[in-house]
């Protein structure tokens, strides 16, 4: 009877048990690969995971205790050199960018067996994930619009091209600032051509159904192809659909390259004339500049001055 009413009573897991032998089995895992401390960082725990490279959630050690978010790259899985330029050069393009639409990178080195990149954390997630119900409101679609927009301006005045725009791309401060995220396969506009482990004709990067024209034959591209993308991005924002749609990456590739632009519905039909010069086949016909883009969605809804 005795062991009866001690099993009864016995204390079921409360959820601070579970989450401690969550944080434990963690730090043990870590521990094991070598990534319980990453040169100044304590790992807290992994939020996302690519074909290359780790991402935590971590913080300073002996700092504040702001988190921040280390992304990282195990040296032993990975033989390949342009693989290292390019996560690399992720860090060093933005690394001195102070700008409130561009993710702040704080550091970056190798520690050991790998390599890493320190960066600010934002904690509101991306675009991509309030764009899966569809369309935003329109303030909020223009909102973004113009961040976006901001954000280019800042890198493509320094001479950088993200060239994988994209929903997923873009994230939010905590004060609903959005942001350029995700540099990994950005380039500088003047540099990088001369080397050909990183700029290849006929090399094709990026994500399809965001990608301009040129992009999509592998050829070499410079900032109005983000301009490009920003224009796919613009009319998803205002219609809750992307503009090209296919069942394969080479369909749809084919679509940004032969297809008409499709319509705006009735009531956004004063951004039409934005969406055909972003979505222009031909760079040449596009706007030449985010600053130009701006001024355009300024005209379109009335904005005067240097509003931001």
């Amino acid at each position: 009877m005795k062991t009866e009413v001690q099993s009864n009573f016995r204390r079921r897991p409360s959820q601070d048990d579970q989450d401690l032998r969550q944080r434990s089995a963690l730090r043990r895992t870590l521990k094991n690969q070598g990534l319980e401390h990453i040169q100044d960082y304590r790992v807290q725990k992994l939020i996302g995971e690519g074909a290359m490279s780790r991402v935590f959630l971590a913080k300073r050690t002996g700092g504040d205790e702001e988190n921040l978010v280390l992304k990282i790259l195990d040296l032993r899985k990975t033989q390949s050199k342009i693989t290292m330029k390019r996560f690399e050069r992720e860090s060093r393009l933005i690394s001195s960018l102070r700008s409130r639409f561009v993710l702040r990178i704080y550091d970056h080195g190798f520690s050991g067996k790998f390599a890493f990149i320190s960066m600010e954390y934002l904690p509101r997630g991306d675009l991509k994930q309030r764009l899966q119900f569809g369309s935003l409101k329109l303030h909020l679609a223009l909102k973004y619009m113009f961040h976006l927009a901001y954000g280019l301006a800042v890198i493509h005045n320094v001479g950088v091209i993200h060239r994988d725009l994209k929903p997923a791309n873009l994230m939010f401060r905590q004060d609903d600032t959005m942001v350029l995220a995700d540099f990994g396969i950005s380039k500088r506009i003047e540099g990088d051509d001369s080397d050909p482990d990183l700029t290849m004709l006929g090399q094709v990067l990026g994500t399809p159904h965001y990608m301009s024209p040129e992009q999509g034959q592998g050829m070499r591209v410079d900032k109005r192809a983000d301009l490009y993308s920003s224009g796919v991005i613009m009319y998803e924002l205002l219609t809750g659909n992307k503009p090209f749609v296919a069942r394969t990456p080479s369909a749809i590739i084919s679509q940004h390259l032969y297809n008409d632009i499709p319509k705006l519905p009735p009531g956004l039909h004063r951004f039409q004339p934005i969406i055909n010069r972003l979505l222009a086949k031909e760079p040449d016909y596009r706007y030449q500049s985010a600053g130009e883009w701006i001024r355009a969605m300024k005209n379109a809804i009335g904005m005067q001055g240097n509003q931001k």
